[in-house]
C-alpha cells in the first residue's frame, strides 16, 4: 500500500508540475543569496564561534551563492551553482553544483523547487582549527599536512521556495537537507532575463 501512496504522489507531482507555467517568460535566470542559519540534527559536537545555542544545533554562516538557470520546460530546469563562504568552525568553504530542479508555479507569484545533482564540496581543515578535532562522518579524516578537506556528493541539492516581488524578480529562500549532518538555509534575490 506505501509503494502505491507513493507513485500516486509522484504522479501527482509530475502533473501538477507539467501543468506549471514558467516563472519568468525568458528562459534564463541568475541568482544571489546569503548563507545564513545552519541546524546540525545532532547537535555540533565542537564550540564555534557563532553557535546560538550551547549545543551548536543553531549556528550562523557568513558567505554567499550565486547560481544560473536555464529552463528547458516551464516545470524543468538546469542549474549551475557555487559558493564561498565561512562555515561553522570560521574556516573558508564553499561547493559547485550542477543540476536540475522541477519547477512547480501555482500561483503567479510564487514558486516551489526541488532540484539535486552532483555536487563537489571544500572546505579548509578542522584539523588544528577545532578543539578535538580528528574526522568527521561526512569529510572522513584529513591528511595532516593538507590545508583542504573534500567530498564528492551525487545527490546533492536543495528545496526553494520564491516570491515574486515584480515581474522578473523574486525574493528566494533555500533549503540544503543534508541531514543527518547539517540543515543550511539562506536567502536571496532570483532575476529572470
Amino acid at each position: 500500500m506505501q509503494r502505491i501512496n507513493l507513485v500516486l504522489a509522484i504522479l501527482l507531482a509530475f502533473a501538477a508540475m507539467a501543468r506549471s507555467q514558467s516563472d519568468y517568460g525568458n528562459r534564463f535566470a541568475l541568482g544571489a543569496n546569503y548563507y545564513a542559519l545552519t541546524y546540525h540534527p545532532g547537535g555540533g559536537g565542537a564550540e564555534y564561534p557563532r553557535q546560538f545555542d550551547d549545543k551548536a544545533y543553531w549556528v550562523l554562516q557568513v558567505g554567499g551563492e550565486g547560481y544560473a538557470d536555464y529552463y528547458v520546460k516551464p516545470w524543468f530546469l538546469v542549474r549551475g551553482a557555487g559558493s564561498l563562504y565561512k562555515d561553522c568552525a570560521d574556516v573558508w568553504a564553499g561547493f559547485a553544483h550542477l543540476g536540475f530542479r522541477l519547477n512547480w508555479a501555482p500561483a503567479e507569484r510564487l514558486a516551489f523547487r526541488i532540484g539535486i545533482g552532483p555536487s563537489f564540496l571544500w572546505r579548509q581543515s578542522w584539523l588544528g582549527k577545532v578543539k578535538n578535532y580528528r574526522s568527521d562522518a561526512f569529510f572522513g579524516r584529513p591528511d595532516p599536512g593538507a590545508k583542504f578537506q573534500s567530498a564528492w556528493i551525487w545527490y546533492g541539492g536543495n528545496l526553494e521556495a520564491e516570491y515574486k516581488l515584480r515581474p522578473h524578480l523574486g525574493l528566494l529562500y533555500s533549503l540544503v537537507p543534508g541531514y543527518p549532518f547539517v540543515i543550511t538555509s539562506s536567502l536571496g534575490l532570483r532575476a529572470g532575463f
